[in-house]
């Protein structure tokens, strides 16, 4: 993407034009400070608060949203805001940019965020052209703690027999090794294997009943942009999407990452709908076959939420007790319940021959805490 110059005219002039986009931008920032809050991030939400305050004003970051013949839109789907963060956190990972470094979290725990809006603005001015570029792709995080909000689904379907694993918006697939994964709930444990990372929780209500194994026998995912880990660079966004004051994340990051570079897995990149029909177009395995997404489905458009729904529906209607089908959901409530207008993230399974829904779990998107529901 071109980034035009950051003289006194183009200042003026995006301030003119774009005036109301840039507001429309500037709340959509808000709203994800606020997420940032409740999730954890005091820097991050500091930061898109801080930033949001400065849209329309006709600076770089005015620029940068705007640049191109495809501008981000201010809309949950592009995730302008996460994009952004992620771009910042990148110059740092990499150390390009020596001032941002010094006052971001990692090496100043004490941070001031008068002290870091400065930087951060230089930051843009000076690596105008590394960021847009960044900007193009939208996030994607990967967050393997969102195994273990999942996991008691997963316990309920493997009573049945051995498992076919298929996620649509695998990422760089590590959620597809969620049985090798250590897990801590606190009132209650599992110990992982080949030297998976461990998942650990705020965990309220029933622990999971647990199998002694799961009995994996296939693991497929799709993805539209799936991240080849062996790519330093992909390797760099995945972390840069990691929040900069939550090191724990990116230690478990790092370890499904190790894991991942030993167990590899298949990603294919492939929209969710046509690689349903597709995965789905044959006989049903013996055991069950599991599609399964966390935080995934709010990013598919509406076509594709009809065209996935009905591939996994009919499939459903031709299962038996044999040859079982499951539907393993990890999203906002509001997606699957039209009438629940609230922020929660929820757990719910939906298994076949029957298509009978269990709810699993209520979660936030990161698996910090899950209220599990007997």
């Amino acid at each position: 993407r071109r980034v035009p110059a950051f003289d006194a005219p183009s200042r003026a002039l995006v301030a003119m034009v774009m005036t109301k986009p840039l507001e429309a931008h500037a709340a959509h920032f808000r709203k994800q400070a606020e997420w940032c809050d409740r999730l954890g991030s005091p820097f991050n939400a500091a930061l898109l608060w801080g930033l949001a305050d400065e849209l329309g004003d006709g600076g770089p970051l005015d620029a940068l949203l705007m640049a191109g013949d495809s501008p981000l839109m201010p809309e949950a789907a592009d995730a302008g805001p996460l994009r952004v963060a992620g771009a910042l956190h990148g110059l740092v990972l990499t150390g390009r940019d020596p001032a941002l470094v010094a006052v971001y979290p990692g090496t100043n725990p004490d941070w001031d965020m008068a002290s870091v809006l400065p930087v951060v603005r230089a930051a843009f001015e000076t690596h105008s052209g590394w960021v847009a570029d960044f900007l193009t792709r939208p996030p994607q995080t990967n967050e393997t703690r969102r195994s273990i909000a999942l996991l008691p689904g997963f316990s309920r379907i493997a009573v049945h027999g051995p498992l076919h694993l298929l996620e649509v918006g695998a990422s760089a697939g590590l959620n597809l090794n969620w049985d090798a994964f250590g897990y801590d709930g606190g009132s209650w444990s599992r110990a992982g294997h080949r030297a998976g990372p461990t998942m650990t929780t705020h965990w309220s209500g029933p622990p999971p009943q647990l199998p002694p194994s799961f009995d994996v026998v296939s693991r497929r995912g799709c993805d539209r942009d799936p991240v080849d880990i062996s790519d330093p660079g992909a390797r760099l966004r995945l972390k840069a999407y990691i929040w900069p004051d939550q090191p724990d994340r990116m230690s478990r990051l790092d370890a499904a990452l190790a894991m991942a570079d030993r167990f590899p897995v298949t990603v294919d990149r492939a929209d969710a709908a046509p690689w349903l029909e597709d995965q789905l177009a044959g006989p049903l395995s013996e055991g069950t076959t599991v599609i399964y997404h966390s935080i995934a489905w709010q990013y598919f458009d509406a076509d594709t939420h009809a065209r996935a729904k009905a591939a996994i529906e009919t499939t459903g209607a031709r299962a038996d007790d044999r040859h079982r089908l499951a539907w393993l959901r990890f999203e906002p409530a509001r997606l699957f319940d039209p009438v629940d207008r609230s922020a929660k993230t929820r757990v719910d399974l939906i298994t076949w021959p029957g298509g009978t829904r269990q709810l699993i779990a209520d979660a936030d998107p990161h698996g910090a805490r899950v209220a599990a529901i007997s």
